[in-house]
This record gives C-alpha cells, sequence and structure tokens, in this order.
C-alpha cells in the first residue's frame, strides 16, 4: 500500500514545536517575526515606553498618563489604575480593575466577553539581579487571548468554577506571577511587584447568607501558563516587523456569537483571519542573549 501523503503544512508544525521552547527563552528575530502568525505567541514581553511607539494608534503618554484608546482594537489594560516608571507615578485613564465584582449574570456575561474581545496588558517592573542598583524597568506584558491555550485556560476556569463551587457566590483569580517570575529570572531579572500580574472577579448575588462564600469555600485561583516571548527591538527593520506582528493580535475581533450566562459556550464564533500553528517556516536558533538584559 502506498504511504499517504503529508501535508505541508504537518511537517511545517512539527518544525514550529521544536522551537517552541528556544524562542520562549531568547529574543525573537527578524526571520520568526516575518513568518510567525500571531496565533503561535501566547504572550510577548517588551518594555513599556517600546510598546507605547510601536503601538500609538492605541497607546500614548501625555504627561503623567497613560492613555488607552480600545474602542476599536487595541489592549484591554488590567490594572488599579496606577503604575511606577522612571521613579514616578503614572495613572491610567482607560483600564479594567484587577477586582471585579458582578451582581448580575448580565455583568458576569459583559465581563466575560470583555476579557476575552482584546489581549490583555499587564504592566509590571523588574530589575536586574546582578546590578547593585535599585533602578527598575518597567515592562508590557501581552496575553493573547485569542491563542487557543490561553482562551481554553481563561475560558475553563470560568466554567468550571460554576460547576464546582457551592452556594450563589464565588470568587475566581487569575495569576500569571508564577510564568513571569520564571522567565524573568532566566534573563537575570527579577520581579520588584507581584500583585500587578493577577486579576479576580467575584460573583455576588443578593442572598441572604452563603455559608460556603463566608467560610472560603467558593475561592478558586487559576495559574495561567504559557510560552513568552521577547518583542524587544532597537533597529528600525526589527520595528516594523514587530509592529506588524502586533497589528495581528490588537486587531479588531468580529463577534458572530457569545457565551451563554453561567454556562459553557454553546458556540464560540469569533472570525480571526489567522490559522493556528499553520506554519511552515523553519525558526532558526537565536542569539542566547535576551535584549532583556541589555543596559
Amino acid at each position: 500500500m502506498a504511504e499517504a501523503q503529508r501535508h505541508p503544512s504537518y511537517e511545517g508544525r512539527q518544525r514550529l514545536d521544536s522551537m517552541e521552547s528556544m524562542k520562549s527563552m531568547s529574543s525573537i528575530n527578524s526571520v520568526i517575526l516575518g513568518s510567525m502568525t500571531t496565533a503561535n505567541c501566547e504572550m510577548g514581553l517588551l518594555p513599556l515606553k517600546l510598546l507605547v511607539e510601536l503601538q500609538p494608534q492605541y497607546l500614548r503618554l501625555e504627561g503623567d498618563t497613560l492613555i488607552s484608546v480600545n474602542q476599536n482594537g487595541g489592549f484591554n489594560i488590567v490594572s488599579d489604575g496606577t503604575f511606577r516608571m522612571d521613579g514616578g507615578t503614572f495613572q491610567i485613564n482607560n483600564f479594567i480593575n484587577r477586582k471585579v465584582e458582578l451582581r448580575s449574570h448580565f455583568e458576569y456575561k459583559d465581563y466575560r466577553e470583555s476579557i476575552l474581545s482584546k489581549a490583555i496588558l499587564f504592566i509590571t517592573n523588574g530589575k536586574k539581579m546582578s546590578s547593585r542598583s535599585d533602578s527598575e524597568r518597567t515592562f508590557a506584558l501581552i496575553v493573547n487571548t485569542r491563542h487557543p491555550r490561553i482562551k481554553s485556560q481563561v475560558e475553563g476556569s470560568m466554567n468550571d468554577v460554576i460547576s464546582s463551587v457551592m452556594g450563589e457566590n464565588y470568587n475566581l483569580q487569575f495569576v500569571l506571577k508564577n510564568v513571569v517570575s520564571d522567565y524573568l529570572m532566566r534573563q537575570n531579572f527579577q520581579l520588584t511587584e507581584e500583585d500587578t500580574l493577577s486579576f479576580s472577579f467575584t460573583f455576588k448575588l443578593d442572598v441572604f447568607l452563603d455559608i460556603f462564600h463566608l467560610l472560603g469555600l467558593s475561592k478558586k485561583a487559576c495559574s495561567v501558563t504559557g510560552n513568552i516571548i521577547s518583542l524587544h527591538c532597537t533597529t528600525p527593520d526589527k520595528k516594523e516587523k514587530v509592529k506588524i506582528f502586533l497589528a495581528k493580535m490588537t486587531s479588531p475581533l468580529v463577534r458572530m456569537g457569545s457565551s451563554s450566562d453561567r454556562r459553557p459556550s454553546v458556540f464560540s464564533l469569533d472570525v480571526i483571519d489567522e490559522q493556528f500553528g499553520q506554519s511552515s517556516d523553519y525558526f532558526h536558533e537565536t542569539p542566547p542573549q535576551s535584549p532583556l538584559t541589555q543596559k
């Protein structure tokens, strides 16, 4: 019997999987940026000022305020409303609170769809472990909620908490501290802030007494995992490639269907151009030193 022919994309996926750990440990190069689809990026890390430079249509700094424009694409910034940078405190004009209380099924549905509609942006600080200086670097962490692995973790946790908790009230927290801390340690950095890399919601109905919630039996946590790539770039050519890369991640999401209240999604018909894991380009090894460690 003749051997069945393999589709070209099959071998491409094999090469892609074999290089996954490599690109998570070092800076992404021009070959990767020119060929990799947004769907293959679970999380990206770069200096906040660089992200503002590359995405002026969505982010801009005016004095001590970070302006976020996301009515037609862009980012969902998850924050308490302020962040530290260059020794000062900055305000954010448009953000989703890290801790949200939801009082109805309608609010839950709106929150769920909002979180999954755009890439999530976290702002955090770190410093070099080998440096005697206390100066911090301000990083932007982009979480690609359109990637199936990230989306399944968020949706799956929201579905599971509904079926697993007792009572009408419950709390769910998403934590990204561990995955970011591990990545930065490999780049000789350490986090100086930890509470900036989590978000949670509490679903609270007007019930007389929920003993399970009072005893803490209705609290769940999800430690989000995924591969992080460095999007740091310095040359004009590479900046243009990163702009194209980010444009795919921040483009508006055309939504044809939505999730049902407090139930697993019956259908998810988000129209996205990317084909997940279909790249056929070979990823060459990138330089061992990440630009995150450069002065």
